[in-house]
């Protein structure tokens, strides 16, 4: 029980999502190494014979080899919540002679802090461009190496991209912080970026007020039909 403290103080357990009960000797853990196998196996499928660029990512590559023309010394972080999608920005990386590193959930503290280290580097030659998922970037590390900031796909969550730009946007910063959002139009993209102004908005007038279960509940329904366009 101690494994799952969500439910280890019910007598009688439900499920946080559908509220239906729960046998707890029937609960199901997801093996170490079978989220390892599948990760090797989604590099493994990843190749530059058969890969194939989008429109997002070839706005990408463009804005970082204008900026590698205009001053070869900035820095970037290329950030997505999917870490399949940062394997994929790898190919054309390498293909434009890009130096990089990457940063994401499935690395070791010893190898985080080792792309930390590369990365802030200021010597000729050290990585200008940090791959970087939005959740291990939300986490208190120090980037202030990069002053760009491209973000693939916008968030649920507003604060949690706010988290993650602030890595490089706070104190020791000696340039100006830009930040990039690639985001479809006519997509569900384009209506996130619209949930994200109303929760900025109900943040702002609901500060210091705590919502209920219900409100919370009844505000991510809303949440999930405006995305659904309903």
């Amino acid at each position: 029980m101690i494994e799952y403290p969500c439910l280890s103080f019910q007598p009688h357990p439900h499920c946080p999502l559908c509220r239906g009960n729960v046998d707890t000797d029937k609960l199901l853990s997801p093996s170490v190494e079978e989220l390892n196998q599948q990760k090797d196996t989604e590099q493994l499928d990843i190749s530059a014979s058969t890969w194939k660029s989008s429109a997002k990512v070839d706005a990408l590559i463009n804005a970082l080899l204008k900026l590698r023309q205009e001053d070869p010394t900035v820095k970037s972080l290329v950030v997505s919540q999917f870490t399949s999608l940062l394997s994929l920005i790898e190919i054309p990386l390498g293909m434009h002679g890009f130096n990089f590193v990457r940063l994401d959930g499935t690395m070791s503290l010893k190898q985080r802090q080792t792309a930390i280290t590369q990365f802030s580097n200021s010597s000729f030659g050290s990585p200008t461009i940090m791959l970087l998922s939005l959740k291990a970037g939300g986490v208190g590390i120090n980037l202030i190496a990069a002053s760009r900031v491209f973000l693939m796909d916008p968030a649920w969550n507003p604060a949690t991209e706010e988290q993650c730009f602030d890595r490089c946007h706070r104190l020791g910063q000696t340039r100006n912080v830009t930040i990039t959002k690639f985001v479809v139009d006519d997509s569900v993209e384009g209506r996130m970026m619209d949930l994200q102004d109303k929760k900025r908005k109900l943040m702002q007038g609901a500060f210091g007020k705590k919502q209920s279960a219900e409100e919370k509940r009844t505000n991510r329904i809303q949440d999930i039909k405006a995305l659904m366009d309903m």
